[in-house]
């Protein structure tokens, strides 16, 4: 089974704490309790925009290609590799 086919039902939502603030065009994501911020490219604000805790990993990646879809084939995997990083950084869940 593949990473796709294990994520694509779940639900990504954000950490209850996490505080976002927009500079330059980019999101900032921060803990307050933690030391570390995620900066978010436009690509990956847009796929954080989506994780609402509502939405499956499915559903994002359809959403995103109705919206963009000049993205093409690589869609899929820039979604889970930018899920990935979100859960990695401690500002994400998949549930």
């Amino acid at each position: 089974m593949t990473e796709l086919e294990t994520i694509v039902d779940q639900i990504p939502m954000p950490i209850s704490n996490v505080e976002s603030e927009v500079i330059d065009g980019e999101v900032l994501l921060y803990q307050p309790q933690q030391t570390r911020a995620v900066y978010l490219n436009p690509t990956a604000a847009v796929i954080w925009s989506l994780c609402d805790g509502k939405r499956s990993v499915r559903e994002i990646i359809r959403a995103i290609d109705e919206s963009y879809p000049e993205v093409g084939a690589d869609l899929k995997e820039d979604v889970l590799a930018t899920l990935r990083q979100l859960k990695e950084s401690g500002v994400l869940v998949l549930g």
